[in-house]
């Protein structure tokens, strides 16, 4: 087997850095929409459930677009 790579501006990406980089713009996101409402005060610890978003949405991306 072979890691998928993804051709980006003529060099060759492992596809997990980008499903990584998806993973932190969504828990910036959801860091975003949170903070402007009253679930971002309730949500504790926030180290930990910043990066479980990030991590959750990193593997469903892996799982949708290589898992076979």
């Amino acid at each position: 087997m072979r890691c998928p790579t993804l051709n980006i501006f003529g060099t060759f990406f492992p596809s997990w850095l980008l499903c990584a980089l998806i993973g932190v713009v969504a828990a910036v996101v959801v860091y975003l929409v949170l903070a402007r409402t009253w679930l971002g005060a309730e949500l504790r610890p926030a180290l930990l459930a910043y990066p479980s978003v990030a991590l959750n949405v990193m593997i469903i991306v892996w799982l949708t677009f290589y898992g076979h």
